[in-house]
């Protein structure tokens, strides 16, 4: 009977068969995390300079992997803004791929472009909760009369209508967001295609 190998006896093997990583593929697997690093600490301190930081890594042939680094960081922090942190946190991540990115000019485009979508659905979405909201209220009141009817406790009546109400308003404002979140992931594909 053959022996038996243990999980990590043939994770081993598995790894030699894949063979080892290039010169190249572990500079990038070393200077991601790096560049991970540096987006986040620019997000969080305004005084923090990303471009002296990405400087020191000019000419050494690992910039590159760097700035892919600190983009995956950008990229992920451009959502749909839900408060003003958020599209505080938004400005300062299009700030920072304008200093990431060396093809400034089509990253510009798409910049302009995320831009007016974000402002767009900031439109749209305080159209859509206005609308869903005088609707809301008209069914209330056509509902009124028969509530005043039940004899309840009215605390509960308005504990559960202001439930029904949440609950609705989020089925609708996830519909709205489904369709600007698919149009902004295109636009930050499109982002990581340029140099």
């Amino acid at each position: 009977m053959g022996e038996k190998k243990s999980a990590w006896e043939r994770a081993q093997e598995k790894v030699e068969k894949l063979g080892k990583l290039t010169e190249e593929e572990s500079r990038q697997l070393e200077c991601i995390p790096v560049g991970n690093k540096l987006a986040a600490r620019y997000l969080q301190d305004t005084n923090y300079n990303l471009d002296g930081e990405l400087t020191k890594y000019k000419g050494t042939g690992l910039r590159k992997y760097v700035a892919q680094g600190a983009q995956e960081i950008l990229l992920h922090n451009i959502i749909l803004p839900q408060n003003e942190h958020d599209k505080e946190m938004i400005k300062r991540a299009i700030a920072g791929l304008r200093i990431v990115k060396e093809n400034r000019n089509q990253l510009a485009t798409v910049l302009d472009r995320i831009t007016n979508l974000i402002n767009y659905y900031e439109q749209a979405h305080q159209q859509t909760y206005t609308q869903f909201k005088k609707g809301f209220e008209a069914r209330l009141k056509e509902a009124g009369q028969a509530l005043q009817k039940q004899a309840g406790n009215p605390a509960a009546i308005e504990a559960q209508l202001q439930s029904q109400f949440q609950s609705e308003w989020l089925a609708v404002s996830s519909q709205l967001n489904a369709q600007y979140e698919k149009a902004l992931e295109e636009h930050k594909q499109h982002i990581q295609k340029i140099a």
